[in-house]
């Protein structure tokens, strides 16, 4: 259509809030699994997080327990902007190794899940720049379970949740 054409866009609801559901629960997933994230996918009915985690020791049940208690919890998941220079003075809230927060606006998206609000110091559950869709509040995702952990090279782990049930 040309420039000034009024559209319609028709939005898969349901599709579209699975994967709000889930991409907010991989935030939960990696304040879980403490490293460094080296990939990921979200679809509509299930997300992966792959770590950097040499060690094979993550437990099914433990994450899953960890997630659902988080989910539980109801935790506010609030969105505020931080700016490039402000970015670069805090390095520790890039979780990912490969991809890197968008910039060139002067200013990132950071999402916090957890207390206080966006820009606070007060403790947190989660706390990084992301552009992606979340739900309100951590309750919304209903609940999940860790359905494989993978070994996937000597470094890396992918852990796959799904909707429980």
């Amino acid at each position: 259509p040309a420039i000034g054409t009024q559209v319609t866009a028709d939005l898969d609801w349901d599709r579209r809030h699975a994967h709000m559901r889930l991409h907010t629960c991989l935030h939960l997933l990696s304040a879980i699994v403490v490293a460094p994230v080296t990939g990921g996918q979200v679809g509509a009915d299930r997300a992966r997080l792959d770590f950097d985690w040499p060690d094979a020791t993550l437990d099914k049940q433990a994450i899953t327990d960890a997630l659902n208690d988080l989910i539980r919890a109801d935790h506010a998941v609030e969105t505020d902007w931080i700016t490039d220079a402000e970015l670069d003075a805090a390095p520790h809230l890039v979780k990912t190794m490969s991809v890197q927060p968008p910039r060139g606006a002067g200013r990132v998206r950071l999402v916090r899940i957890g207390a206080g609000t966006a820009g606070a110091d007060a403790p947190h559950v989660d706390l990084q720049p992301c552009g992606g869709t979340h739900v309100a509040r951590t309750g919304e995702i209903g609940a999940v379970e860790v359905v494989k952990i993978e070994k996937k090279g000597r470094q890396n782990r992918r852990v796959v949740i799904a909707f429980a049930g």
